[in-house]
């Protein structure tokens, strides 16, 4: 499965956490690897990969780090972000 399949994936109704994890996975990346690459630690990127946002102090910081994960693992930044914002909206 290529980077663009995961992509897909959210547009099919996948999770964001669960296109990066794929993404990442298919990268050969471990998440300490993807902690080194983005100066993001380990437990702000698990809790992105399990749509965990509870443990983050604003959106901003769910933007931002998702941004730079998605960067390392060759997804589209601005589609991950379009697809967080559709996550995160009220119900």
């Amino acid at each position: 499965m290529g980077r663009e399949e995961y992509q897909g994936l959210v547009a099919q109704g996948e999770s964001v956490g669960t296109a990066l994890l794929c993404a990442r996975l298919a990268s050969n990346l471990s998440i300490e690897d993807l902690a080194q690459r983005t100066k993001v630690g380990t437990r702000f990127l698990h809790a992105l990969e399990r749509d965990d946002f509870s443990v983050f102090v604003s959106r901003i910081y769910i933007m931002g780090f998702a941004r730079a994960y998605a960067k390392v693992v060759g997804l589209d930044g601005d589609g991950i972000i379009a697809s967080l914002r559709r996550q995160l909206a009220p119900q």
